[in-house]
C-alpha cells in the first residue's frame, strides 16, 4: 500500500484537483494522510466528494515539516510520498510507481520528474535521463512532492525538521526536503531518479514568488549544505554561480533578475556559516 502524507493551507481547489486524480488512479491500494493546517473548515465539503476514498482528515499546527511528521506516525503504507496539496498525478502513476519498487528492491527511494499540465519540467534544471541519486544531484532531483521511499527507510532515518521548510517558525523556509533525502545516501541507500514518471505541479518560475521566496529558500539551502558536511570549496561554487548570474543578468540591463541572484548569493552565505547558531539557538527555545 501507498501512503500519501498531504499537508495543507490555504488551498481548496488545488486540494480538489489531487483528489480528483487520485479517484481516476487504476491503483486502489492506497490512503490518503491529509494534515490539515486551515481553521476554517473549508476543506470539508471536498472530502465529503472524495468519500469514496481512503483518506484520514488530520489536523496540526502549521509549517510543512510539522504536518508531514504527523501523517507519517499515522502512515499505514509501505511506500511513503509526500505530494504538495497543490500537485495532481496521472493516472497510472502509483501503479507504476509500486511496480517499480517490486521490481527494483536494491533502492528505498525513486524520484518522479515534476512537470506542469504542459509536461513542461518546473524547479531546478533535472537530469534527463534515469540515474541514481547522489550527494551533488540530490538537490536537482531530489524534491520531495515527486519522492517514493520506503516506509521502513523512512522509520529509519526519522522526521523532517520542524525548523525548516515553508511555513516554520524561522527563516529557514527550504531544505527540510534535501536534508531529509541526505540521510539514506549517508547511510549507504540508493534511490534513483526516473524522468519517465510524472509527478504534476504548478510553475513556481513567476517574478514574484522569486521575489518572496529566494533569500528564505537561499538561507536553507546554505544551512543544509554545512550540516550535510559539504565542502567549503563546493559551497563556494554555489555562491559564485549566483554572483555570476547576477552580474549577466546586470550586464543585460535585467535589474530585477540580478537583485534575485544576489538575494540567494546572501541567502547562501547567511545559512552555512550562521545557520548552526541559528538552528541551536531554536531548539533551545523549543526543549
Amino acid at each position: 500500500m501507498v501512503s500519501l502524507v498531504v499537508s495543507t493551507l490555504g488551498r481548496v481547489e488545488e486540494v480538489e484537483r489531487l483528489l480528483l486524480s487520485l479517484d481516476r488512479q487504476t491503483f486502489p491500494e492506497f490512503e490518503v494522510l491529509l494534515v490539515d493546517q486551515n481553521d476554517d473548515g473549508r476543506l470539508k465539503l471536498v472530502l465529503e466528494r472524495h468519500s469514496s476514498l481512503s483518506i484520514r482528515h488530520l489536523t496540526s499546527r502549521r509549517g510543512l515539516s510539522r504536518g508531514r511528521n504527523v501523517g507519517m506516525h499515522q502512515a499505514q503504507g509501505d511506500i511513503l510520498c509526500f505530494p504538495d496539496d497543490d500537485c495532481w498525478y496521472p493516472p497510472k502513476l502509483l501503479a507504476d510507481v509500486a511496480r517499480w519498487f517490486e521490481a527494483n528492491p536494491q533502492f528505498v527511494g525513486l524520484f518522479a520528474c515534476l512537470r506542469d499540465a504542459d509536461g513542461e519540467p518546473v524547479g531546478p534544471k533535472r537530469p534527463t535521463v534515469a540515474c541514481n541519486c547522489t550527494k551533488e544531484n540530490i538537490w536537482s532531483v531530489g524534491v520531495s512532492a515527486s519522492g517514493f521511499l520506503r516506509k521502513r527507510m523512512a522509520d529509519s532515518i526519522g522526521l523532517f525538521n520542524e525548523h525548516l521548510g515553508v511555513g516554520a517558525d524561522s527563516e529557514y523556509q527550504s531544505g527540510e526536503e534535501t536534508d531529509y533525502y541526505l540521510r539514506p545516501l549517508e547511510q549507504g541507500f540508493q534511490m534513483r531518479y526516473e524522468p519517465a514518471f510524472t509527478v504534476h505541479h504548478p510553475s513556481f518560475h513567476s517574478l514574484e514568488r522569486l521575489r518572496r521566496t529566494t533569500y528564505p529558500y537561499a538561507l536553507g539551502g546554505g544551512y543544509v549544505q554545512r550540516l550535510h558536511g559539504y565542502s567549503l570549496a563546493y559551497f563556494a561554487n554555489q555562491v559564485i554561480r549566483s554572483l555570476g548570474g547576477a552580474i549577466v543578468s546586470l550586464l543585460k540591463a535585467d535589474v530585477e533578475n540580478s537583485r534575485i541572484y544576489l538575494l540567494r548569493a546572501a541567502g547562501q552565505i547567511r545559512g552555512y556559516f550562521w545557520g548552526p547558531r541559528d538552528m541551536a539557538r531554536l531548539r533551545a527555545k523549543s526543549d
